[in-house]
């Protein structure tokens, strides 16, 4: 990021990004995307990068705002910059993969007619200079300033600096003399009042999270609180954004209030319902009350999205009275796809504190809901959307009383999306019935289908068993299983399901992968038709992965691959172990409840895990939860893919994700 001086001011704040193995440095100007920033290329540089060189060897790694204002640019300079596992072993046969391991470089980049000013030595500055230097417009000065102010605690700053602050023109300066007031301990709430007052957003921003110093006993003062009440319907959504975690430190009156009007305005931004949603520990259901009575806000995506997840809060809390209040008000929706989404969310809810939908339904507010649900759930003619949240709903009930349903919704007749929203709520059961009705089902199952209902079959002991027998019965293969899936079979934690699948699994040898590679060699030769090789992926690549603005991302988008090269991308393929980036590795997560699950590990917090698997599904799990987690050290891409394909297939494949652009979904992100 580029905080100097020296060049033009179009260019400060501007994000510039090494790309070794492009040789060249890309500059990227950011601007204002919700909370967050989102970059384009810079006036002019449309077509050309910042920095480019035609010495192969030229790779930039890292970068350094200079003292005087310039940037500097660190150049690792290799012959080869690509990782041994990258390059297939007929070309790394021919590299010294150390050439150059001696060398590097630093570039100092200036623009045009750059003369440079003297360099102070601000180690033997004075305090109040440093102080002055605080407002310079070189980033490197105001940081260095700071840092010496903080490691002197020279308390004769102190006067400088609140005058500073009251006067400077500088926005930054004025940041800079507020923070480090409080690196001094000397930092007094009429300061923070003044940043709360500033006419900068990031002052006011920094002044908010600064204001939790003088929150004493959860509350501000009559002055503080006054302000911050103010801030709620600020112009800048980043103080907005602020303001509604710190909101979570305090407990004045009207705090509630003030969070509402935050998430009303701001119900589009995920962030900004995120963070208002930490700061409900206390008060969730008070908040429902607010919001729920604004039809407006109940009416809009965003506002019902929000909904839900202060829904399965209040759930997670399992205070009954909360409970039973917003059960009371859901009862009263006439909205049948969002009644049946809010129970569906203070069920999971409950679920995750271990209480229950029905215990918590003393007033029999549900009976009505879940006859609704199980009528709209077979009716054909209901909308899709409504109809699969009337399915999930279905969860809480039992298996005796929904089960034929259910069942009845599997049939290929049906929509794909309702196929898939029973399959998932039968999932839920425990009962031994659920295991036979889906390997009943898996030969007349789209593949989409097929990749759920093989889910739900590994996601417990006894599923597993039932899959075992009817592979070794021969209705289903093991080849219908990834090599990931028969890994975790073998090396199940029930002992029964691994003696078993000991046995099944007994004959079933894998190719070695490099006689595969060997055998489709000739394909690199052939001449390909794009148009045959998007059929082959759309059936067996477009679930894991996006390109040309189809499929789902499991795997590495194939756009950031085509550019290695066919040879590169049909070992790959055809050889999906041999070199996995972290991401990517395949987990088997055991649940306390003896479920179990296999897929790669979409996010993470202190409290929860994503996982990911085949076409985008997503399992949420709290960390309280999960029994064991282990990395199976291989990728969820099978191995096999070549089953069925001749080299001319592979040529078709290979010519189009070469070919093949992004999509016109991501070159909207882009």
């Amino acid at each position: 990021m580029y905080r100097g001086n020296a060049f033009p001011k179009e260019y400060l704040d501007n994000a510039f990004v090494g790309d070794a193995g492009g040789n060249l440095v890309h500059r990227k100007v950011l601007l204002p995307d919700d909370v967050g920033l989102k970059a384009q290329r810079g006036p002019g540089e449309e077509n050309v990068e910042f920095m480019a060189s035609k010495d192969t060897w030229f790779r930039p790694v890292q970068f350094a705002n200079a003292p005087d204002g310039t940037l500097y640019v660190i150049d690792m300079y290799r012959e080869t910059i690509e990782h041994p596992w990258s390059l297939p072993s007929s070309i790394k046969q021919f590299l010294d993969l150390n050439s150059g391991n001696d060398r590097g470089r630093i570039y100092r980049v200036v623009p045009d007619g750059y003369k440079q000013p003297a360099l102070p030595h601000l180690d033997k500055t004075s305090t109040k200079e440093l102080v002055a230097t605080l407002e310079s417009p070189n980033g490197w000065y105001r940081d260095t300033a700071s840092r010496l102010l903080n490691e002197r605690q020279d308390k004769s700053a102190v006067p400088d600096l609140v005058k500073l602050l009251k006067n400077s023109k500088s926005a930054l300066g004025r940041l800079q003399a507020l923070c480090t007031l409080d690196g001094l301990n000397s930092l007094k709430e009429e300061q923070v009042l003044i940043g709360l007052n500033d006419t900068e957003a990031h002052v006011r921003e920094h002044a908010i999270k600064l204001s939790e110093k003088f929150v004493k006993k959860s509350m501000a003062s009559k002055k503080l609180w006054s302000r911050l009440q103010n801030l709620a319907s600020d112009p800048s959504i980043n103080v907005r954004y602020q303001l509604a975690f710190t909101l979570g430190e305090l407990k004045n009156e009207g705090r509630i209030q003030v969070l509402s009007v935050i998430v009303k305005q701001d119900a589009q931004s995920s962030w900004v319902q995120a963070a208002v949603l930490s700061s409900l520990t206390e008060g969730a259901s008070e908040m429902f009350g607010t919001v729920a009575r604004d039809e407006a806000f109940t009416k809009n995506k965003s506002g019902q999205e929000f909904l839900l997840q202060l829904v399965s809060l209040v759930g997670a809390k399992n205070n009954q009275q909360e409970v039973a209040q917003v059960l009371a008000f859901i009862s009263k929706s006439h909205d049948d796809a969002l009644t049946f989404s809010l129970v569906r969310s203070l069920g999971d809810g409950l679920q995750k504190s271990g209480g229950s939908l029905v215990k918590s339904d003393t007033q029999g507010a549900l009976k009505g809901i879940f006859a609704q649900a199980s009528k709209v759930a077979a009716d054909s003619k209901a909308d899709e959307a409504t109809r699969a949240q009337a399915i999930q709903l279905l969860a809480f009930t039992e298996y005796k009383v929904s089960g034929a349903t259910l069942v009845s919704l599997l049939d290929k007749s049906q929509p794909q999306m309702i196929q898939m929203a029973a399959v998932t709520t039968l999932a839920r059961f425990n009962d031994a019935e659920v295991a036979n009705e889906l390997i009943k089902q898996w030969p007349k199952s789209a593949p989409r289908v097929k990749s759920e209902i093989m889910s739900v079959l590994l996601g417990r002991p006894e599923r597993a068993t039932a899959l075992l027998n009817t592979i070794a019965g021969g209705t289903m293969q093991p080849t219908d299983l990834t090599t990931a899936q028969i890994k975790f079979l073998r090396n199940h934690h029930d002992a029964e399901v691994h003696k078993l699948a000991a046995k099944v699994f007994a004959n079933f040898k894998e190719k070695k992968r490099q006689d595969v590679i060997d055998a489709y060699q000739s394909a690199l030769n052939l001449n390909g038709e794009a148009a045959k090789g998007k059929e082959i992926y759309l059936q067996r690549c477009s679930s894991c992965h996006r390109l040309g603005g189809n499929g789902y991302q499991l795997g590495p988008d194939l756009v950031t691959v085509k550019n290695t090269g066919k040879e590169k991308m049909l070992v790959n393929i055809l050889d999906p172990n041999r070199e996995i980036a972290p991401a990517y590795i395949a987990f088997q997560i055991e649940t306390k409840d003896d479920e179990s699950l296999v897929g790669i590990i979409a996010s993470e917090t202190t409290s929860s895990i994503t996982v990911r698997q085949a076409f985008g599904k997503e399992d949420n799990l709290m960390r309280s939860k999960i029994k064991s987690m282990q990395s199976q050290g291989q990728s969820l891409m099978p191995e096999g893919l070549e089953q069925g394909l001749t080299p001319q297939d592979f040529a078709n494949l290979l010519e189009y994700i070469s070919t093949a652009d992004a999509g016109p979904a991501a070159e909207a992100k882009k």
